[in-house]
């Protein structure tokens, strides 16, 4: 691995407990756009999309917390700071910065996610014959 990526791997917040707040976190960027009402159409479908790829992410990635094991977890990391660091730009990039609540939503809720992504280890957790069963047969 390339040792610009090592910080992936030392963080505090093991992969169990990353694994167990990517459900939430999903569950959040998809009912906070329809519960807030957000008044902003691509605001709203952005956030959407977001939580659904967080939602498919949390299902694939081959850690305790995954279902199907096919996300390698340092990808996951690379794919949460990208996600992160677009929801705090997406209300300026995408022009809905002036919907307050839309912009507030996605700032905080992105900057959380990105404190929570840099502070974790980003290792798999499983034991190898977990990993093994989950390895395709060639």
């Amino acid at each position: 691995m390339s040792t610009s990526l090592q910080f992936l791997r030392r963080g505090p917040i093991s992969p169990r407990l990353h694994g167990t707040l990517d459900y939430p976190l999903a569950a959040v960027l998809i009912a906070g756009p329809l519960v807030l009402n957000f008044d902003d159409d691509t605001a709203k479908a952005f956030v959407l999309v977001v939580g659904a790829a967080a939602t498919l992410l949390a299902l694939g990635t081959a850690w305790s917390r995954g279902i199907v094991h096919v996300v390698p977890p340092i990808v996951h990391g690379l794919a949460d700071i990208g996600a992160t660091i677009a929801l705090i730009a997406a209300p300026f990039v995408l022009g809905y910065s002036d919907h307050g609540v839309a912009t507030v939503f996605s700032i905080v809720v992105g900057a959380g996610g990105l404190g929570a992504t840099l502070l974790t280890r980003f290792e798999s957790d499983l034991v190898p014959a977990q990993s093994a069963a989950a390895a395709p047969a060639v």
